[in-house]
């Protein structure tokens, strides 16, 4: 809750943090009172004290109109934070937009509410922009091409997520023609193709929903899309659909992957070191 965070930034100051990251929900501007609003202004001004913070994450926050940011970011996660046109426009602005190297808009419908802001914010952050996430944005065929106009500047990225965005097998071929052509892109987390689910299921698809797709339809897609990179000497990106957690491109897991292969590697572990420590006291 936002109060504990104001009892914590008056009771402490943070002069070096460079990295902060808020449970869920800290901020809900809907039910503010006039109190609440003081107390995110104080809140602002205390982050605005910590001049050495680049990374900020305050995802599944409420923020519409209020983003409390003074100090220009490197990173900001503001995934599913109900944005509205000010704060896209706020977030566009030179001040802030120029230092974005990893920014994650994920849970709002952008082609819908603000694609011209959007698109300027891709515009003032492509020079430095390396990852950058869509997931859940309402991202249909017919945004396709704007979408390929605003990322064609942003030569240094590196990583592009949008997972949960209704697109066709024949979008997703379009646009990965497209991405074979930004140099640094390593890691690509794509949707499943719409035509992949059953006719009748809506978007956004639920999760008990969410894996009722034609799982061999998918496999054959996603070589079509492989063999795209392929053709274009791109064999360095690496794609994937994590429907349920990030893809971690260093042990070519899902963050719920890696959890179960670390418990199993920790049982296969303690089988012998029981062992070790009952022949031990044996010993001994």
């Amino acid at each position: 809750e936002m109060e504990h965070l104001e009892m914590l930034f008056n009771s402490i100051h943070f002069p070096l943090l460079m990295s902060l990251t808020l449970p869920a929900q800290t901020f809900n501007v809907q039910r503010f009172t006039a109190t609440d609003e003081q107390m995110l202004t104080n809140v602002g001004e205390k982050m605005g004290e910590m001049t050495q913070l680049t990374e900020l994450s305050m995802s599944f926050s409420i923020l519409t109109g209020r983003i409390p940011l003074k100090t220009p970011l490197k990173m900001l996660d503001v995934s599913n934070c109900s944005l509205n046109h000010a704060d896209m426009a706020f977030l566009a602005s030179t001040f802030h937009a120029n230092h974005l190297e990893v920014l994650d808009l994920s849970g709002h419908n952008i082609p819908e509410f603000y694609p011209s802001t959007f698109f300027k914010l891709l515009s003032h952050c492509s020079s430095v922009l390396r990852s950058l996430s869509l997931k859940d944005c309402n991202i249909q065929d017919t945004h396709v091409r704007m979408l390929i106009l605003g990322l064609s500047p942003c030569q240094k990225l590196q990583e592009f997520k949008f997972i949960g965005n209704p697109l066709s097998s024949q979008a997703l071929k379009h646009f990965f023609t497209f991405l074979c052509e930004l140099p640094m892109l390593k890691n690509v987390e794509f949707p499943v193709p719409r035509d992949c689910y059953p006719i009748g299921i809506t978007c956004p698809i639920d999760d008990a929903s969410v894996c009722r797709f034609d799982h061999q339809k998918y496999e054959r897609i996603a070589e079509e899309l492989n063999l795209i990179l392929l053709q274009a000497n791109r064999e360095d990106v690496k794609i994937s659909t994590p429907l349920f957690g990030s893809y971690d491109a260093a042990v070519q897991k899902t963050n719920n992957e890696l959890g179960a292969y670390l418990i199993k590697s920790f049982k296969d572990l303690t089988s012998p070191l029981e062992k070790f420590t009952s022949s031990f006291k044996k010993m001994s």
